[in-house]
């Protein structure tokens, strides 16, 4: 480490974050392509046409709350009833001697997804802009392949959140765990500056793809979240940004050991178990499929 500190002390703050910014932009790229890949090639195997079922009616009921589940088990299914849903579909050419019931199955699948993807972000616009009282919180209904083909049954718009979250999760890990950890172990300043670099770093990256979204009316954010939360997310990103370029102008005078603790308890902690139980919640392991294991 050496090295690092020797390079962050030749330079200027305003250079530091610079590099900073660069880094995480790649850091940040890197792993979202990694983690759609990923969910593209161990999530999404075929569901077993025996674990898919097909709604008795379309469009399905799509209630807040608690996401429906579909009636029909796909085996049991008349040709009348699939070919119904598949027009419902858009996919009017399906023929079961021809087609089979592997499409079937996917497309019910995906239909399964978009429609608890609708009612994920409609409980959030009415939550946070609209702030209806009384909303029932959007729980995922029960996987029918577990994570062997998860990601077939998620929606697009929380498939994006989910990458977001893993992203995130990692960012969190290293600028708000494991450099503060080191800094308390060693007492060496450089890892503490590394942890304040990073952070700034990334928050900026975060507030400048808010804006230009907002600029575009297009969500190009990094944490792909409803609009109406973005204001929300400027004000936390320019806050933490305010508290980290604080600690780094008073240096030795700035209270690290108070600013290293807080960062472990409120951003490699705290943060970081929002976005693992955001991932859960849609996963799985949600309350619907593995409702002890969400309670602990």
């Amino acid at each position: 480490m050496d090295q690092v500190e020797d390079f962050l002390s030749g330079n200027s703050i305003q250079a530091n974050i610079a590099f900073a910014v660069a880094f995480w932009s790649i850091v940040l790229l890197l792993l979202r392509r990694f983690f759609t890949a990923a969910a593209e090639l161990l999530c999404s195997n075929p569901i077993p046409v025996e674990n898919a079922l097909l709604p008795a009616q379309t469009p399905h009921p799509n209630p807040g709350g608690s996401a429906v589940p579909f009636e029909i088990p796909l085996t049991e299914a008349t040709d009348k009833q699939i070919a119904s849903f598949m027009t419902f579909r858009r996919r009017s050419a399906w023929n079961r001697s021809q087609d089979g019931l592997e499409g079937v199955a996917c497309e019910a699948a995906q239909y399964k997804g978009e429609l608890f993807d609708k009612c994920v972000f409609e409980w959030i616009d009415d939550h946070f802009r609209l702030k209806l009282p009384n909303l029932k919180y959007p729980y995922v209904a029960t996987h029918w392949n577990g994570w062997s083909s998860v990601w077939l049954e998620t929606g697009p718009r929380v498939q994006n959140m989910s990458i977001s979250s893993f992203v995130l999760t990692i960012e969190h890990v290293v600028n708000g765990l494991v450099t503060p950890l080191l800094f308390l172990a060693t007492e060496r300043a450089v890892y503490f500056d590394l942890s304040m670099y990073g952070e700034v770093g990334y928050q900026l990256i975060s507030c400048f793809w808010i804006i230009v979204s907002y600029y575009k009316d297009q969500d190009l954010t990094v944490e792909k979240m409803h609009s109406s939360i973005w204001h929300l997310l400027l004000v936390h990103h320019f806050s933490t940004i305010g508290l980290c370029l604080l600690c780094l102008i008073l240096g030795d005078d700035g209270p690290r050991v108070l600013a290293s603790h807080t960062m472990v308890s409120m951003l490699g902690v705290t943060s970081t178990l929002h976005y693992v139980a955001q991932v859960l919640d849609f996963s799985p392991f949600s309350q619907a499929n593995t409702p002890y294991f969400r309670l602990a």
